[in-house]
């Protein structure tokens, strides 16, 4: 059995719960406060522990969680590109920058949802500049017929989303990226896809 020990609330835990959901996984989902931290290591943001495997696995972060259920369990690769060196690079690539929209709108949000301390002024000023970038990407793949970021829906996706959907609890406006809007409402339609606190079911055909 999976075990992911998460926060029903936290972007972080939520991108798992999505990678879980796409590839038909069954996982049993435990509050992140039962599990037994070692008080000297600090407090990881979810633990999922794979015991289908043995010695079984145990992954403490996010990044490493998406990388570690695609690698055993998306047997064909399509998430991670694995047949195409540069999408590859690129889903690598949309990972890293995936961590920088978590240190950024993902705190801004925490700050104004749940008090984390954070220079939100700071932090809103470079979501607003991870969501040009994003937008200007987004919009430019659009021109060339495809739909997510490096084309077909992938691991780089899943990391991103959470954050770029939830970022207007933390003050964040969507209203200036519609090609970031148009992808999250894509992304919403992927078979699997779950829902969480904040996140809505979109209907087929719902506008931009």
């Amino acid at each position: 059995m999976i075990v992911l020990y998460d926060d029903e609330t936290s972007a972080e835990c939520y991108q798992v719960r999505v990678l879980l959901g796409v590839l038909g996984l069954d996982f049993r989902s435990v509050a992140l406060e039962e599990y037994g931290f070692d008080p000297d290591g600090g407090r990881s943001a979810l633990v999922l522990i794979d015991d289908r495997v043995a010695p079984a696995a145990v992954a403490h972060h996010a990044g490493s969680a998406l990388l570690y259920l695609a690698r055993v369990y998306d047997t064909d690769g399509r998430l991670v590109r694995a047949d195409d060196p540069a999408g590859h690079a690129s889903v690598l690539d949309w990972l890293v920058f995936a961590r920088d929209l978590t240190t950024s709108a993902g705190a801004a949000r925490r700050h104004e949802a749940f008090g984390d301390p954070v220079d939100l002024p700071q932090a809103q000023q470079e979501a607003h500049r991870l969501l040009r970038v994003l937008d200007r990407h987004l919009w430019f793949m659009e021109r060339q017929g495809e739909d997510f970021l490096v084309g077909t829906f992938s691991l780089g996706d899943i990391a991103c989303f959470g954050d770029v959907v939830l970022c207007e609890e933390g003050g964040v406006s969507r209203l200036d990226y519609p090609a970031v809007r148009r992808w999250c409402d894509r992304v919403q339609r992927v078979p699997g896809v779950p829902l969480m606190p904040g996140i809505f079911r979109v209907a087929a055909g719902h506008p931009s």
